[in-house]
Formats: C-alpha cells, sequence, structure tokens
C-alpha cells in the first residue's frame, strides 16, 4: 500500500513528535520523489549564445509526477554576475507543471568553496553550469556569451541525476 508521509505520521499520537518529525521527513521525501530521470545533455545554445540548453530530451519526476523536455529546449535565462578569477554555478530546475527556472550559487576563489543555491521543495535540479572568468572582466548572465573568448567563463555543464541536493550535509 502506497501512503504519503503525512499518513504515515499521522499514526504518531503525539503533536509535537509528529511535528518534528514531519519537518525532517518532508524535504527528504520531497528530494526523493523530485529528481531527474535521464540526462538534459546540458550544452550552449549556440555559438556566441548567453543561454543553456538541453542538448537531449529528457524526464524527471516531481513530487511523483512525470515531466519531459524535448531536445533544444532552452534553460532559463541566467542571472547574476560572477566575479573575475571566482567561481560560481548556475543550477536550473523544473517542476511538475514543466516550468524551467535557474538560480545562482554563491561565489568562491576555489571551486570547492562554491555554495550551490538550494533546490526549492517542489523542484528536481536538471544540472549546472560553473562558471570561472580567468579572462579580463566578470561574467554577466544573459549578457556574456558562454563561449566568450575576452571574459574566458570557463563553462562546463554538469547533469545531474537522481536525488541531487548540494546543501544536505551531514555535519
Amino acid at each position: 500500500m502506497l501512503g504519503t508521509i503525512t499518513q504515515w505520521l499521522n499514526t504518531i499520537s503525539e503533536v509535537r513528535h509528529r511535528a518534528a518529525l514531519q519537518a525532517v521527513l518532508n524535504p527528504i521525501g520531497d528530494r526523493l520523489s523530485t529528481q531527474t530521470l535521464t540526462s538534459a545533455g546540458l550544452v550552449i545554445k549556440a555559438g556566441g549564445g548567453v543561454l543553456v540548453k538541453a542538448g537531449a530530451a529528457f524526464y524527471a519526476m516531481v513530487q511523483g509526477k512525470l515531466v519531459t523536455k524535448a531536445i533544444n529546449t532552452d534553460m532559463a535565462a541566467l542571472a547574476g554576475t560572477v566575479a573575475n578569477a571566482t567561481f560560481n554555478v548556475y543550477a536550473f530546475f523544473i517542476d511538475s507543471a514543466g516550468n524551467l527556472t535557474s538560480a545562482m550559487g554563491t561565489a568562491a576563489t576555489t571551486l570547492a568553496g562554491v555554495v550551490f543555491p538550494p533546490i526549492p521543495q517542489g523542484k528536481a535540479c536538471i544540472g549546472f553550469v560553473i562558471i570561472n572568468p580567468t579572462g579580463t572582466g566578470n561574467f554577466v548572465g544573459n549578457t556574456t556569451a558562454l563561449d566568450d573568448v575576452t571574459v574566458v567563463p570557463n563553462a562546463v555543464y554538469v547533469n545531474t541525476i537522481g536525488a541531487f541536493d548540494p546543501t544536505v550535509l551531514i555535519q
């Protein structure tokens, strides 16, 4: 028999215990029922382009609902600036209606220091693009080309499959 987290927790009579468990279990349940199932094959939309697109058709499960996007679908526009000689990520998400959004992380001077944006409840992370401008100037989302030869953003496209959430840490 299938059941929801709320149904399972309703068997606990103590309201405080039920609320405490629900606060922990709901985000885990969302992450497990909301994930990409196949790779979107993220790539630059076109030479000199500022957008990322799906190089492959892909599927995701979002809160138990199957969604798909066709090959060549544009990801949401990048917003925000990555300063020269720093690293940052722009993550891409899909919701149960098939709407696409993006969010920028928090930059750092090293790749390991980058802080990913939180994954919104009810959205699967499709993947992300790493930006590390090493030329002259900053990378400006939706303005600087992802293959610009002056700013040199060094864009790296990463596709996520499965329950991906880099904001969930053990310690």
